[in-house]
């Protein structure tokens, strides 16, 4: 059985980012919005974090833009190696997107409530899925699409205490949601790590 890789998202300092490497984290999110600095700034700091994580460890930016050239711009600016798109966007914008970034990986987000739906749209356009999971309603709307997907899937966690019932599901990977630098643990951080290798 495939492990359960670990990403973890809202990672917004390079001391941060080493806990997660110290957790054993496979991939880094990388979220702009959780920057108080706006423009090029941000996106230094992020470009920064990415450079700085070992190859072993992928840097996913996070965006809610919803055009080919925004996306494409972003993910330059950030040295990521891979784009989750935070909202659902238009078929048409894929095929620029994919030409544009050069061979760097897509990851749709969808809503658990639509996600039926929307696995065969995104099917044959992304590299892989990503749900967000903040309640055992919304985990069971994932159990069938994750089934049904020919895509790998993400799960994103906000609540670590719904960890069994996601591993049981048995995902690509699960998507820790850090909560900003007030809410940062380390110690915490570790344990999730700990309780998710054991799957």
């Amino acid at each position: 059985m495939p492990r359960l890789r670990l990403m973890i998202s809202g990672v917004i300092s390079r001391e941060q980012a080493a806990a997660a490497i110290e957790a054993g984290a496979d991939a880094v999110g990388l979220d702009p919005a959780a920057f108080p600095q706006a423009g090029p700034e941000g996106s230094a700091v992020l470009a920064e974090i990415a450079l700085g994580l070992p190859p072993a460890v992928t840097p996913i930016l996070i965006t809610p833009a919803l055009t080919a050239g925004t996306v494409a711009q972003q993910v330059d600016a950030s040295a990521t190696l891979a784009v989750r798109l935070a909202r659902p966007i238009a078929a048409s914008e894929y095929p620029g997107l994919k030409r544009i970034i050069r061979g760097r990986k897509l990851i749709q987000s969808i809503d658990p409530a639509d996600a039926e739906a929307l696995v065969e749209a995104y099917a044959g356009l992304a590299d892989a899925l990503h749900l967000k999971v903040d309640t055992a309603e919304d985990l069971n709307a994932c159990r069938r699409p994750i089934e049904q997907a020919d895509l790998p899937c993400f799960l994103g966690l906000t609540d670590p205490a719904l960890l069994p019932a996601v591993a049981a599901l048995r995902p690509h990977a699960v998507d820790l949601m850090l909560a900003g630098e007030d809410g940062f643990d380390a110690s915490a951080l570790n344990r999730f790590a700990a309780a998710l290798a054991a799957f």
